[in-house]
């Protein structure tokens, strides 16, 4: 009999947060939950209103996104996000998740520049809905131009290493180098 998947609600993962924050000594089991709820990304996700089963399917991905110790850098690490296209409902999320959300350009800790990373890299592959996945790209894209913050960086990697298989993103590559 398969084990049952325990998802915290949004409203539970913010009460944990809350506590861990309240607790200078921070005693909690550090594990892949701890991790994913301590992930703006996994908060930002959970804020999607979305079906039980599609639940399921995030909860995996932040867990998922917990043994990444950085951005995608390699081409092996961007074929990591392969396994999650078939979840087109999961990739209906991430565009509503990653929409206005652009991490601090310091890498700071309160941001999760990892989730953010990996989940543009696979919003970047999807062809579900791929006129809204550019669209998003298009809009994110815009902001790091306009703005010049520097994690326009890891952006542009995105699109220099999945340019190759997706020609559709060769423009916002052009846009981000001329940064």
């Amino acid at each position: 009999m398969a084990k049952a998947v325990k998802i915290p609600s949004l409203e539970e993962m913010r009460e944990y947060l809350k506590e861990y924050s309240a607790d200078p000594l921070h005693n909690r089991i550090y594990d892949a939950d701890h991790a994913a709820m301590h992930k703006e990304m996994t908060l930002r996700i959970f804020s999607v209103d979305m079906p039980d089963d599609v639940k399921i399917t995030a909860w995996k991905f932040c867990k998922a996104l917990t043994n990444f110790a950085h951005a995608p850098v390699s081409s092996a690490e961007y074929k990591r996000m392969e396994k999650w296209l078939p979840e087109t409902a999961l990739i209906d999320v991430l565009l509503k998740a990653c929409d206005g959300y652009y991490p601090n350009p310091a890498f700071k800790y309160d941001f999760d520049t990892i989730g953010f990373s990996y989940s543009i890299a696979l919003i970047s592959q999807s062809q579900h809905r791929r006129a809204d996945c550019l669209r998003l790209l298009d809009k994110i894209t815009q902001y790091y131009v306009n703005t010049k913050d520097d994690w326009y960086t890891v952006l542009l990697r995105n699109m220099t290493k999945l340019v190759k298989d997706f020609p559709d993103l060769a423009s916002f590559k052009s846009a981000l180098e001329t940064i």
